[in-house]
């Protein structure tokens, strides 16, 4: 199997760097090393470190914007609950892998002005925000309710927001208060992600 493209390789590399060493302790040097190469060829496809950082994170969420993507796909199948139930989750397991290096990203004033200034782009050029995802989920849940299948009016960007924040919330809450994460009392231990966000989904879609 062909070895895979330079800037794809480094990409690999710096995030392997950022999930193990957090963004500040990941340097070109210690990228380079990982990807197997000279630390002067990162310079040949990333103007800085800055962008391969933001570059790097828009690689980490190629998967969950698929995942938000295909749910145009679903309009009309499964149930409205389902969808957003599968969704919920995997939005779960995407905010627990990048946790670590968004939370860099925000606080770091350069990186962070990077990232708002569009320097984080699709493959297809479009500049990559997290609205993005809110836009996608906001336009199946719209879709749903021309159908019929969301009785309920609602300013659809919010309920979209909401959802992807509650999914946020409990990585959140499972990263600093582990085994507590929402298990309230007499609970057995912490509430399973595929619990959380069925609960999610239910409260969102109560009538």
């Amino acid at each position: 199997m062909p070895a895979p493209p330079m800037r794809e390789r480094i990409i690999d590399a710096a995030l392997r760097s950022m999930r193990e060493r957090g963004v500040r302790a990941t340097t070109t040097k210690t990228i380079a090393r990982l990807a197997g190469i000279s630390e002067g060829s990162i310079y040949n496809h990333f103007a800085g470190r800055s962008e391969l950082v933001v570059s790097a994170l828009a690689a980490a969420t190629e998967e969950i914007r698929g995942h938000a993507a295909r749910l145009g796909t679903l309009v009309g199948e499964n149930t409205v609950a389902e969808n957003l139930e599968d969704l919920c989750a995997a939005v779960i397991e995407f905010f627990r892998d990048v946790a670590p290096i968004a939370g860099s990203i925000m606080g770091d004033p350069e990186l962070r002005d990077w990232a708002k200034d569009g320097g984080v782009r699709e493959p297809s050029g479009r500049s990559l925000t997290p609205l993005t995802g809110v836009v996608e989920l906001a336009s199946y849940l719209e879709r749903e309710h021309a159908l019929g299948r969301l009785p309920r009016e609602h300013p659809w960007p919010v309920l979209a927001a909401t959802l992807i924040g509650a999914c946020q919330q409990y990585v959140y809450l499972d990263l600093l208060a582990p085994g507590e994460v929402l298990g309230g009392s007499g609970s057995e231990g912490p509430l399973p992600p595929e619990d959380y966000a069925r609960a999610v989904v239910r409260i969102l879609l109560a009538p």
